[in-house]
């Protein structure tokens, strides 16, 4: 355009410009306006020279063929340029007053052409498409995020009821084993959690049969007899078998029965066995049941297995208890009567050994409690799932543990109800030696006068111990050393001190004890006399008796002849 209008005389120029919105100014030769159009004069005012405006001019974008046009405003380059000129420059008369134009000059007839078109609204317009384009997709990602919110939080709420439902469930579990409330407060809090019309549950017995015990519905008017919704209740029977590998529940239609609202059938399962099953009813035929909600289900189907089977495990741990508490009240009262036979008193200390046994299994049962109420705990924290299954298989192993040692208390029990304990007397600080010179003094119908009693003594402190139980130990080893003499020989007892403990030999010149004896003589019950001499037990009293008294006892053979009996006993 400026190239054609070069070859228009100034008149021409100005009367084609005289109505444009562009704005049109004509400079004389020293560069002075001459002409304003009715545009240029609405945004510059009557001007006397160029200058009063060239500070309201800054270059935006410019086409120049020279290396420092920031040292210039577009008006000066206007006026120094004699060539054709083009700029984009930003006019700006304050902070909130500005316009974009584009300008061209040349030079016609020794005057100055300057034009200068608006182009603001353009520019805006750009910057508003350009801005208008980030707000979509900015809007885009908003919508996005606000979705993956809403699945976020959808997913939270579902695990908030989730886990809700799980603590009441395994707070029922921690308070307590009556199984039938746990029961009844998980199909209640099951079904009033996920809105279903009804839910029950149903024992299996024997594989065989399915008896219901626990039935909820959301109103009495919507209660539905089993029977009515399950009439084959064979079929379920056998459904719920079939799944028992798997453990899965599944979802039953039947429009036979009338009602065509999705049925769940959740078997819960101990060991591969099928204890019973948890079964709810939709408020509406339409509703499906959804994965989240089947998972809920099976994972409380999960932890009532094994409160049903703690449960019973607990039961029969209770009816052990009370016989094991029955048993111990006869041995008290036998107690007495077992005092007055040495052989009463011998069987009266194994039952007080055996039945310290007892409390190894009872121990371990209840050392198993704790870690049962310490994972129901944590499973109260919402643990993962790779959690929950650890979780679940400690629980498994405590319960097999505790089953083996219900079996073993049952068998103790059983072996503990005919003997007593002997009387443990007053534990006190004794004189060793005084109680081996009474002992040699009740049993010298034995040594009479054909065996020789040795004694060497040291300097013995005085011990705390029961000595009734010592003296016990020392007339049982004295009297076997009397009978493994069979003619004249001798009896050596000696004592020795030392620091931390005592220590007692009883040697004989007896017969001597066989090598393959000697590990198995403080077994309950072993005997080398023959059938019907003794009881087996004098030994194994002995040992537990020095047990008791945290020392220790061994036996040897002399090289020569006979035996010796070392027991080594603490000073405090």
């Amino acid at each position: 355009m400026p190239e054609t209008l070069k070859n228009l005389p100034i008149e021409s120029i100005i009367n084609l410009y005289k109505t444009s919105e562009e704005l049109l100014l004509v400079l004389d030769a020293e560069k002075n306006p001459i002409f304003l159009n009715k545009s240029a004069k609405n945004l510059f005012g009557d001007i006397k020279k160029i200058t009063e405006i060239e500070h309201f001019f800054s270059f935006n974008v410019c086409i120049l063929d020279r290396e420092k046009f920031f040292d210039y405003n577009p008006i000066q380059e206007i006026l120094n340029f004699n060539t054709l000129f083009s700029a984009e420059t930003l006019f700006q008369l304050d902070s909130n007053l500005y316009r974009n134009l584009n300008i061209r000059s040349f030079s016609v007839q020794n005057k100055k052409i300057i034009i200068l078109s608006d182009v603001t609204e353009k520019i805006q317009n750009i910057s508003l498409k350009s801005l208008l384009a980030e707000t979509e997709k900015a809007i885009e990602k908003l919508e996005k995020e606000n979705k993956e919110f809403s699945e976020l939080k959808e997913k939270a709420q579902t695990l908030a009821i989730r886990t809700g439902l799980i603590n009441k469930v395994s707070n029922k579990i921690r308070d307590g084993f009556d199984i039938e409330e746990i029961i009844q407060t998980a199909v209640e809090e099951i079904s009033k959690t996920l809105g279903v019309s009804q839910g029950f549950y149903a024992e299996i017995l024997n594989n065989k049969e399915l008896s219901v015990k626990h039935v909820w519905a959301a109103e009495k008017k919507e209660y539905i007899k089993v029977n009515k919704i399950y009439p084959d209740k064979d079929a379920l029977l056998k459904n719920s078998l079939e799944n028992k590998v798997s453990g899965t529940s599944t979802v039953i239609i039947d429009n036979n029965t009338g009602d065509s609202r999705p049925k769940l059938i959740t078997p819960i399962i101990y060991n591969n066995e099928v204890l019973g099953i948890l079964s709810f009813l939709h408020a509406a035929s339409k509703k499906h049941w959804h994965t989240e909600e089947i998972s809920l289900i099976e994972g409380i189907a999960s932890q009532l297995a094994s409160a049903i089977n703690q449960a019973k495990l607990f039961n029969e741990l209770e009816e052990q208890k009370s016989d094991l508490e029955k048993a111990l009240l006869e041995l008290k009262q036998a107690q007495t009567q077992l005092i007055q036979s040495e052989k009463m008193a011998s069987l009266g200390q194994l039952v007080a050994g055996v039945a310290h046994e007892i409390n190894t299994p009872i121990g371990s049962i209840k050392s198993n409690n704790d870690i049962f109420i310490k994972c129901i705990q944590k499973i109260q924290t919402s643990p993962t799932e790779e959690e929950m299954k650890n979780y679940s298989e400690i629980l498994d192993d405590t319960l097999k543990v505790n089953s083996e040692a219900i079996k073993r208390i049952n068998s103790i029990v059983k072996a503990l109800k005919n003997f007593a304990r002997l009387d443990e007397a007053e534990y006190k600080e004794t004189d060793i030696h005084e109680g081996i010179k009474s002992t040699l003094m009740l049993i010298n119908h034995e040594i009479k006068g054909r065996i020789q009693v040795i004694e060497e003594f040291d300097n013995l402190p005085f011990i705390n111990c029961y000595p009734n139980q010592l003296n016990q130990v020392f007339m049982n080893i004295l009297i076997n050393a009397c009978q493994s003499i069979k003619k004249d020989g001798a009896i050596k007892i000696k004592t020795e001190k030392f620091a931390d403990k005592i220590k007692i030999l009883i040697s004989d010149t007896g017969k001597g004890i066989p090598e393959k004896h000697l590990e198995h003589i403080f077994d309950p019950g072993f005997t080398t006399k023959g059938v019907g001499i003794g009881t087996g037990l004098g030994l194994s009293i002995c040992y537990q008796i020095i047990q008791k008294h945290k020392g220790t006892i061994k036996a040897e053979n002399n090289p020569d002849q006979g035996s010796t009996f070392i027991i080594e006993l603490p000073v405090k």
